[in-house]
């Protein structure tokens, strides 16, 4: 028996999709109009932002890393984000190593923790390079570079992060791309896998001029988990611009368009990370031509859930076709979601003790 040699290689486009869904409801593919097209992918968009409702989807777990800026205690969630999951306070040792710049500058600056105090190149496409000896490799786990932009603002730079164990031929360590930078607003990068190697070096490049705040390259990182409050236990705390090197608490408040972190106490120290493990929306639909964004298990709940919706839009569907069509749809969901778990052990540690008067 010959079988096709290949798992999850099946590509279902969103056109087929709803072609799928049309024939579930009746009619052929080819009589759908650009208008009920249209309409029964707005009505895809709609069951795949609903997901988030039933629950976590675990494809759809993201990390950010937020650098700390001095008494700044609000950072926004990305877009699409929908929930906290887990926010960890990190802090991180810097490696003491011998730094260089391809096109001038003032080198001491990118590494003296003075986020008022920047070395700018004199000329575009440069690098600025950090040797630690050969004799003593680092195994770096993030790196951050603080931009600086005469008069404020933002701008897109070309960035690339590069290692070398001799300081002659480097690789790519990670390719950053065109990255949307803001003055005074950190851009970090989390390295898995890392090297240990002696060099690294940050490079510019489409006309790219380096100027940064500071360049930091960590390693031996410790994170802590923050606790979460409430609304009620954030509004009544008596001293919300308290600052302290380290937040211990934060609030999430879900704000439109993005949701917003609140932390205390408001984080003094600039050269700290927050760690943040959150839910998103599932990726928007695309064009028809495209896929979307869900497991393969999810495929004949997302199928049944569109055709259902499909013959509410189109004319003359009957009601038991589509009460058929809605049972379906919560019949494959309920599979669907019943395996959307992670499938860890679950530990229950009561917090029995002494009672006493």
């Amino acid at each position: 028996m010959a079988y096709s040699g290949t798992v999850g290689q099946t590509v279902v486009s969103v056109q087929k999709f709803i072609d799928q869904g049309a024939r579930m409801a009746g009619k052929l593919a080819e009589e759908l109009t650009v208008e009920q097209v249209q309409s029964a992918k707005q009505s895809l968009f709609f069951i795949l932002s609903n997901l988030i409702n039933q629950g976590i989807n675990y494809w759809c777990i993201s990390k950010k890393v937020y650098g700390m800026n001095a008494n700044q205690f609000q950072y926004l969630l990305p877009v699409g984000g929908n929930d906290v999951l887990n926010a960890l306070y990190r802090t991180m040792n810097r490696p003491v190593g011998s730094y260089t710049s391809s096109a001038g500058g003032t080198v001491a600056n990118l590494y003296d923790g003075n986020v008022n105090t920047f070395a700018q190149q004199a000329s575009a496409n440069g690098n600025f390079t950090v040797n630690y000896g050969t004799t003593n490799p680092i195994y770096a786990g993030s790196i951050g570079f603080l931009p600086y932009i005469s008069g404020g603002g933002s701008a897109t730079w070309n960035i690339s992060l590069q290692y070398s164990s001799d300081g002659v031929t480097y690789s790519t360590l990670q390719n950053l791309g065109a990255v949307a930078v803001t003055d005074n607003v950190w851009v970090w990068t989390d390295i898995d896998p890392g090297q240990n190697v002696a060099f690294y070096r940050i490079v510019a490049s489409g006309g790219t001029t380096l100027a940064l705040r500071e360049w930091y390259i960590g390693n031996n990182s410790t994170e802590i988990t923050m606790a979460r409050l409430n609304r009620d236990d954030y509004t009544n705390l008596p001293n919300k611009n308290f600052t302290a090197n380290q937040p211990f608490q934060f609030w999430f408040n879900r704000t439109i368009p993005q949701s917003t972190i609140t932390l205390w106490p408001t984080p003094s120290d600039p050269l700290v990370q927050m760690v943040v493990w959150y839910s998103r929306q599932v990726m928007d639909v695309g064009d028809l031509y495209g896929e979307l964004e869900i497991p393969q298990y999810f495929y004949q709940a997302i199928q049944c859930m569109l055709a259902h919706q499909i013959s509410l839009i189109l004319p003359a569907v009957e009601l038991p076709r589509i009460q058929y069509l809605e049972g379906q749809a919560d019949k494959y969901f309920a599979m669907a979601e019943s395996e959307n778990r992670d499938k860890s052990p679950i530990y229950f540690a009561p917090n029995i003790s002494v009672y006493t008067r």
